[in-house]
């Protein structure tokens, strides 16, 4: 956790949440879901962090997770398809990053190949954050086997390339975004392959306007080929609100950056939280974000219907005065059915939480409590599959979570510069609970 991310954690949080309704553990009430019992993901290799979630075109369930010996950084990949065991991957670069907020992705073609994109971390004496190569391997045997992992960047291997996104459109091509510096500032890069992930495009900017350096990106299609690319601006006197571009050019232009929502948010720093963002098959647009606006804190939806050019159908989901940083998932079901996952910055202790709608997202039904109440629980990630739901968490012992926020605030207050190396996997585990959309 970075010193301003600590700045934020310092908050003090009010304990009353504007979810719209009380929490529910027993998900009773419209739109909730029936969930099974928790499942420790990661316990093939003890511990892990960093999860990904994603299905399948025929159904297969995939779940990825870093994880390191001893809890360390030397960070491997770590890919389980439905019941078989993980498959580990390392790359020849180095170790794979333990970052909750740039986890390696995962996204299915509509041929079933699975495709992954991650981040190796290189520690540089002098410099206060690790290089980062952005590198992206391929299965096409359900998860059984990988290709040798490929760089995406054009600038080499090693640089400022980070805070990700993956997506596959139905056509097949892949596109990758992520936040680059190469040119001095901040900003979205976007590149694409057709040949699966065998070579890139050139990579091009989306955009001039300067991005918040450390908050993910986000990339969704439509049936017809739209592209849509979402992120954390940066706009005069240090405003950092959440924008979407088009292109209907595969990536190669895009339009003015629209403002999803004027939440007005001035902060000189970054909160490592960026958007969620989905299509559905009626060509609407869903987004979900979290701010740290005073008085609106806490995480937001809209949707728009006229392809990215105004967002209406705003609902505040879970807010407060103030909240420490969440981590927004965004998962489409059939019906209308929108879901909203997020690790609740309102409370003293993490967890995640979860809204549903079932009408395209005019209206959300009650949040219900997802995670365990005895445990710091962080960076969900969500899927959806008919009426299928799963959703996966990073967490770790509430005593732990809290001596490690100490630890790190008393190093951030001795040094505020000091320098960043690689994420340690730590004591966390990889947890997930599948559900039935009612």
């Amino acid at each position: 956790m970075t010193r301003k991310t600590q700045a934020l954690a310092a908050i003090g949080v009010v304990l009353v949440v504007a979810l719209g309704a009380a929490l529910t553990r027993t998900g009773a009430g419209r739109g909730a879901i029936a969930f099974d019992e928790a499942r420790v993901m990661s316990a093939t290799t003890e511990v892990g962090t960093a999860p990904m979630y994603a299905m399948s075109p025929g159904g297969q369930e995939a779940v990825a997770w870093v994880s390191a010996p001893g809890g360390g950084s030397d960070g491997r990949l770590y890919v389980a398809v439905d019941a078989n065991p993980p498959v580990e991957i390392r790359d020849s670069l180095g170790p794979i990053e333990a970052h909750g907020e740039a986890p390696p992705k995962l996204a299915y073609g509509p041929d079933g190949s699975l495709n992954a994109l991650y981040v190796v971390g290189k520690v540089i004496p002098g410099r206060r954050f690790p290089l980062a190569a952005l590198r992206f391997v391929r299965s096409v045997d359900g998860g059984s086997t990988w290709s040798e992992a490929v760089t995406v960047t054009d600038d080499g291997d090693f640089g400022s390339h980070n805070f990700h996104a993956l997506h596959t459109a139905q056509d097949g091509t892949i596109y990758a975004t992520w936040l680059d510096s190469r040119e001095g500032t901040s900003t979205v890069f976007i590149t694409s392959s057709t040949d699966g992930g065998a070579t890139w495009e050139a990579n091009r900017r989306t955009t001039s306007a300067e991005a918040c350096p450390c908050c993910r990106t986000a990339i969704a299609t439509d049936r017809d080929g739209a592209l849509y690319v979402a992120w954390r601006v940066v706009k005069p006197g240090n405003v950092r609100d959440i924008v979407v571009a088009r292109s209907d050019d595969r990536g190669r232009t895009f339009s003015e950056p629209v403002l999803v929502h004027d939440d007005g948010w001035v902060y000189p720093g970054c909160p490592h939280a960026g958007p969620s963002m989905q299509v559905d098959s009626l060509q609407r647009l869903h987004i979900s974000w979290w701010t740290g606006k005073d008085g609106i804190a806490g995480v937001h939806y809209a949707r728009s219907d006229d392809g990215g050019r105004t967002f209406a159908a705003y609902r505040p989901l879970g807010i407060a005065q103030s909240s420490r940083p969440a981590h927004v998932q965004l998962a489409l079901g059939t019906g209308g059915a929108v879901l909203v996952a997020w690790d609740d910055g309102t409370v003293a202790t993490p967890r995640v939480v979860l809204r549903t709608s079932l009408d395209g997202g005019d209206t959300f039904g009650a949040a219900q409590l997802i995670s365990a109440e005895d445990v710091a629980a962080t960076f969900p990630v969500l899927g959806v599959a008919g009426d299928r739901v799963l959703v996966a968490w990073s967490e770790v012992g509430e005593h732990h979570h809290h001596e490690q926020v100490a630890a790190d605030s008393v190093l951030d207050a001795a040094d505020p510069e000091r320098g960043r190396g690689l994420g340690e996997v730590g004591r966390s585990r990889v947890v997930a609970r599948h559900g039935e959309l009612r």
